[in-house]
């Protein structure tokens, strides 16, 4: 909407001038978020049925770069996790002011459900692996998971879907070859170039956040930020950038330790008694209703303990399901194929 611009020199503010923000085409909002859709489910299909003509025995103890369904999740990863939060910044929900838990509760149902799709069209001719460790490991993903996507709303919100996720990516990535590495033994083929690259890594998620804070400098000039001149001192947007960078940050930590769950499925934990899966299904299908299981308890659980206090004082939550509904499902379905997907890569 207009937003008004007003000059502070010395007395009264009087408005001088209306800045116009360029209005969202809605019609080719939505054309690109479905066809966001189609492209994730037309990978998960391309992996499903790759797996079915030309299975390849995942690697014991290692991995296996010849075998092209890791190569297959790979791009449905990129893809998928790329673009996943493309439905965060849609104006209803940001219009209804949704808050990141309640999006987190439509986003949570779509994430348990396709998992459970996925896994009775893929995977559940193998019978169901449902055991006390996998869904102990389930609820340790979910724990994980939910809390990072609540981060992710947030970071999105604040500085954007150009930075946020650039920062967090970079972490993430960092994250996961560390517990690679660390905890798993991957193998570094090349130690020097794998330097290299993460130092590289690190330095585009710096310049990631400093180009937001440098933009939220630059935004101060304008005559936008000189109506938040007029704000309290507390309630202008420039602490925002920061802990949206930090909120992203901390998602990449998170992110990048999600797949230990999974990966613990497969090979066993012997510190909580978890035996090493031998079900002749792979292991990412096979732990999907692990998952699902797990985020049905995680997200109540953790929905009472963020909403509790403020449900004590009498401020209930507002769901604005008109609003946030279908944003939140497809980020959802979107979230999972990508997941779906990474389990093959991590796997091979």
């Amino acid at each position: 909407r207009p937003v008004p611009a007003f000059d502070v020199d010395g007395g009264a503010a009087e408005p001088k001038a209306c800045i116009q923000k360029p209005a969202l085409d809605m019609r080719l909002h939505w054309a690109v978020a479905g066809a966001v859709f189609l492209v994730d489910a037309v990978l998960v299909a391309l992996t499903i049925v790759f797996d079915k003509l030309r299975h390849v025995d995942p690697p014991i103890g290692g991995i296996d770069t010849s075998a092209p369904i890791g190569w297959i999740g790979v791009c449905g990863a990129v893809f998928a996790f790329g673009s996943y939060g493309i439905l965060m910044k849609t104006p209803s929900v940001q219009e209804a002011n949704c808050d990141c838990m309640v999006f987190q509760c439509y986003y949570s149902i779509a994430t348990a459900a396709l998992s459970l799709l996925i896994w009775a069209v893929a995977g559940s001719e193998e019978g169901l692996t449902f055991t006390t460790g996998s869904l102990c490991l389930g609820v340790l993903l979910a724990v994980l998971w939910t809390v990072s996507q609540v981060l992710a709303f947030t970071a999105v919100q604040a500085v954007g879907y150009a930075v946020a996720p650039a920062i967090w990516i970079g972490v993430t990535i960092c994250t996961s070859f560390a517990w690679g590495v660390v905890a798993f033994g991957s193998p570094v083929r090349h130690p020097i170039g794998a330097a290299i690259s993460l130092v590289l890594m690190i330095a585009g998620v710096v310049l990631a956040a400093l180009s937001s804070i440098i933009s939220d400098r630059a935004r101060s000039r304008t005559s936008v930020a000189r109506e938040d001149a007029l704000l309290p001192k507390g309630d202008r947007r420039s602490g925002s950038t920061a802990f949206g960078v930090m909120c992203a940050c901390a998602l990449g930590l998170g992110n990048g330790s999600i797949m230990v769950p999974m990966t613990l499925f497969q090979q066993g934990w012997p510190l909580l008694g978890i035996e090493p899966y031998s079900g002749r299904a792979l292991a990412p299908l096979a732990f999907l209703p692990s998952l699902a299981g797990g985020i049905a308890i995680v997200q109540p659980v953790l929905f009472a303990l963020y909403w509790g206090p403020a449900m004590r004082r009498g401020s209930w939550p507002q769901f604005h399901f008109a609003a946030a509904a279908v944003p939140g499902f497809l980020t959802g379905t979107y979230w999972c194929m990508g997941n779906f997907c990474a389990m093959f890569t991590t796997i091979y």
